[in-house]
C-alpha cells in the first residue's frame, strides 16, 4: 500500500470536527498523562487548502481515448495512483510550476474527464483556535454514567439491541489497540492509511499531537451505544489531524471491501463541495453502508463534507439541555443532532476523558445505526435514516433561533429500536431514494401514511 505524499509543513490541520473551546484544557500526553496540557492553536496565517500538486480525476469510460495515459500526455500529468481501478479514479500529480487550480479547470472542460477537483486538505473547523481532551484519569465511572445515555434511553436500548454482528468502521487518527474498554471489540480489518501498515495504533509523536486520541475517544463513544459491535479502525489523520480527501475515499472503499455496515466519519472539508467524497458516499449507501460524519464546529450554514453530501447523516452538536452547542454548525444540510459537548470516553493511555465537538456528536449516531442493524440486518441507508431521523426529538422549541437547522432533531436511541420492533418505519425521506441499493422493502412495506410494515 502506498503511504500518502508527505508534505507536512504545508499541509493543513484536516478534518477534524475536534472540540471548539475558548480556553485552554488538561489533556493526556503518552509520556506524561496526568500533567501534560494542550494549548490552543494559534493559526499563523491560513494553511493552504490542498496537497499542492495533486489532483483528483474521474475519468469518463464513454469517450475514445480516456485514459489516464492519454490524460498524462495532454496535459503533463503523472500518475501518482490509482484510487479506484473499477469507477476509473485516479490521483494525478500536476507538472512542475504549473497552478494545480488552473489546470482543474482547464481539465473540467475535458470531454474525457467526469470530474477534477484538488487532493484537499483544507481547515479543521476548529482550526482558529482549539483546545485538546480533558485529562480524566484511569476511572471508567464518568464513562459509564453520563448524560447521554438517560437522553438517548441507552440503558432500556440496551435490553433491546447491543450491536451484536454489526461492524462499525471508524476512520480517523486510528485507535489505541490496547485500550482495556475496547481491546476485545476491535476488529482485525484495521488499517493505517498514514504509516501504510495494517496497525491502526492512535500514535503520539513529537510536536503538539492536536489530534491525538481524537479516533481512541470517537471509537469509545460508538462502543458505549454499541457496547457489542466490532469497531474498524481505519486510520487517515496523524497525530496532527492532517490527512488527504483522496486518502478519506480511499479509507471509505476499504471499508466497504472489509465488512463494514455503518462508517463513522468524525472529520470533514469545510467550503469546498467534492464530487469524489459525494461519488464514494454513494457508493457506500448503494451497498447498504451508512455513512455518518461530523458537521464541523464552524457555527455557522457553511456545509462540510462528506457531511453534507447527499447519501450521508451530517449530525451536529446539542448540549445537555438539546440546545444548539455554541460551536456547532447548522442548517438545513444537517440531518441529524446528538449529544457533543462534554462527552466522556476512552484516551490514550488506557484511560479516560472529556472531548467536545460534533466529532463526539456523529459516533452516537453511528452507534444507533449499529444497534438498529442489529435488530434487523436487512435495513437499507435510507430506512435507517428514516428511523433514526422519524423517532428523534423536536429541537425547535429549545432552539428558537435555529429553527429546521438542526436536522430532523436529536437522535433518541430508544424510540428508534421500538419503532423497528413494531414494524413501522416513518417515511421522512431523509436521504434520498437513490441511496437505496435497490430493494428497500427488505421485509417491510410502506403502509397507507407511508410508513414501512411488516
Amino acid at each position: 500500500m502506498l503511504k500518502p505524499k508527505p508534505n507536512v509543513s504545508q499541509v493543513v490541520v484536516l478534518l477534524i470536527a475536534l472540540t471548539l473551546a475558548t480556553t485552554a484544557v488538561p489533556a493526556a500526553r503518552a509520556s506524561d498523562p496526568d500533567n501534560a496540557v494542550f494549548l490552543p492553536v494559534i493559526a499563523l496565517g491560513r494553511p493552504a487548502q490542498s496537497a499542492l500538486d495533486e489532483l483528483i480525476v474521474k475519468l469518463n469510460a464513454a469517450q475514445p481515448g480516456a485514459t489516464a495515459a492519454a490524460i498524462n500526455q495532454s496535459y503533463g500529468t503523472t500518475t501518482l495512483r490509482v484510487l479506484a481501478p473499477s469507477r476509473a479514479l485516479y490521483l494525478l500529480e500536476a507538472p512542475a510550476g504549473v497552478d494545480p487550480e488552473d489546470l482543474a479547470e482547464a481539465m473540467a472542460d475535458d470531454p474525457r474527464i467526469l470530474y477534477v477537483e484538488l487532493n484537499r486538505v483544507t481547515d479543521a473547523p476548529e482550526a482558529i483556535g482549539r483546545s485538546g481532551f480533558a485529562w480524566g484519569g484511569y476511572d471508567p465511572a464518568p464513562y459509564n454514567s453520563q448524560y447521554p445515555q438517560q437522553m438517548l434511553g441507552l440503558p432500556a436500548a440496551h435490553a433491546i439491541s447491543q450491536g451484536a454482528g454489526v461492524t462499525v468502521a471508524v476512520i480517523d487518527t486510528g485507535v489505541q489497540l490496547t485500550h482495556p474498554e475496547l481491546a476485545g471489540h476491535l476488529s482485525a480489518a484495521g488499517i493505517d492509511f498514514v504509516d501504510g501498515d495494517n496497525r491502526p495504533e492512535d500514535e503520539f509523536s513529537g510536536g503538539a499531537n492536536y489530534g491525538a486520541g481524537h479516533g481512541t475517544h470517537v471509537a469509545g463513544i460508538i462502543h458505549l451505544v454499541a457496547p457489542q459491535a466490532q469497531i474498524m479502525p481505519i486510520r487517515v489523520l496523524d497525530t496532527d489531524g492532517r490527512g488527504y480527501s483522496a486518502v478519506i475515499g480511499e479509507a471509505i472503499l476499504y471499508a466497504l471491501e472489509n465488512g463494514a455496515q455503518v462508517i463513522n466519519l468524525s472529520l470533514g472539508m469545510p467550503e469546498n463541495a467534492s464530487d469524489y467524497l459525494e461519488e464514494i458516499v454513494e457508493e457506500a449507501a448503494r451497498q447498504g453502508v451508512l455513512v455518518v460524519a461530523a458537521a464541523g464546529n464552524l457555527n455557522n450554514t457553511q456545509q462540510q463534507y462528506p457531511a453534507a453530501a447527499d447519501c450521508a447523516l451530517g449530525v451536529t452538536a446539542i448540549d445537555p439541555d438539546r440546545v444548539k452547542a455554541t460551536f456547532a454548525s447548522y442548517g438545513d444540510w444537517v440531518s441529524l443532532a446528538a449529544p457533543g459537548v462534554g462527552i466522556h470516553s476512552t484516551l490514550p493511555v488506557d484511560g479516560y476523558g472529556s472531548w467536545s465537538g460534533t466529532s463526539m456528536a456523529a459516533p452516537f449516531a453511528a452507534g444507533q445505526a449499529a444497534l438498529l442493524l442489529s435488530l434487523n440486518p436487512s435495513l437499507s441507508v435510507v430506512q435507517l435514516a428514516d428511523l433514526m431521523g422519524g423517532t428523534a426529538v423536536n429541537l425547535n422549541p429549545t432552539n428558537p433561533g435555529y429553527v429546521n437547522q438542526l436536522g430532523a432533531g436529536q437522535i433518541d436511541v430508544l424510540a428508534s429500536l421500538l419503532a423497528l420492533q413494531t414494524g413501522v418505519i416513518p417515511d421522512l425521506g431523509l436521504l434520498d431514494d437513490d441511496c437505496d441499493r435497490g430493494h428497500s422493502d427488505h421485509g417491510l412495506h410502506r403502509g397507507p401514511g407511508g410508513e414501512a410494515t411488516p
